[in-house]
């Protein structure tokens, strides 16, 4: 009975442990979601120094130059007609961002799954989900600075600019920031893949401690949500460990 009772309080730790660090994985994932949204639309990847020969900053698709007197910004680019985007590099990034974000939003959606699955699957599938995000993101890096040989970003950053070259002209906040949302996606993909491993593959954990145990109706994350409570989950066991 003793031993029992001791593996019961082992287990119902370690879920409440597992499941808490689960409800912060699933936060990190839709600041993280917000954050590939916010970087995809934001035209402040690259930009202007007081250096330049004209004010301006260039995003994925849309950029922004300066009029001649200086007062009023221009900016043309959308991310339904890639035909407006600067050059190819640019065009590709965009893509790759965009497919991330469209990932991610899926993989919030997933969520559901939940109340339906065992939390195993749904942890490595989700998981999966977000190394794909952060392989998109790291080619959209690697390829955007090969954009830069373009005779619109020499207006503005001079006439010296070239592939992984600005010149006059500087890496903006956003191009930082999808730096630090690669890393941070592949933290999650990595933490969603521990999380997924420390799952029972089977009932195996509840049917040690108790035989007669019964999957929860509302799935693997609401378990607590049993009718039954812990000690009438218990109690039978001990019941027939007597006779």
């Amino acid at each position: 009975m003793r031993k029992t009772t001791i593996a019961t309080q082992k287990n119902s730790s370690f879920k409440w442990t597992s499941r808490i660090i689960g409800f912060v994985w699933i936060f990190l994932t839709g600041c993280f979601a917000i954050l590939n949204i916010f970087i995809f639309v934001q035209p402040q990847w690259i930009g202007d120094t007081i250096a330049s020969p004209r004010a301006g900053h260039f995003g994925l698709y849309s950029y922004c130059i300066s009029t001649i007197n200086d007062y009023e910004f221009d900016c043309q680019g959308t991310w339904m007609n890639f035909n407006t985007i600067l050059s190819a590099p640019f065009a590709v990034a965009t893509f790759f961002v965009g497919f991330s974000a469209l990932l991610i939003l899926i993989c919030l959606a997933l969520f559901t799954l939940f109340l339906f699955v065992r939390a195993r699957l749904v942890y490595f599938i989700c998981s999966l989900i977000q190394i794909i995000c952060s392989i998109c993101l790291l080619i959209a890096l690697i390829v955007y600075p090969s954009g830069f040989d373009h005779d619109t970003i020499r207006t503005v950053c001079g006439s010296n600019v070239n592939d992984f070259n600005l010149d006059t002209c500087q890496i903006r906040w956003a191009y930082i920031l999808a730096i630090v949302a690669c890393g941070n996606v592949s933290f999650l993909a990595s933490l969603g893949f521990f999380l997924g491993m420390k799952q029972p593959k089977t009932d195996s954990m509840q049917e040690a401690i108790n035989p007669n145990h019964i999957l929860s109706k509302y799935g693997e994350l609401n378990e607590a949500f049993d009718d039954r409570t812990l000690s009438e989950q218990i109690l039978p066991n001990i019941s027939l460990q007597r006779r």
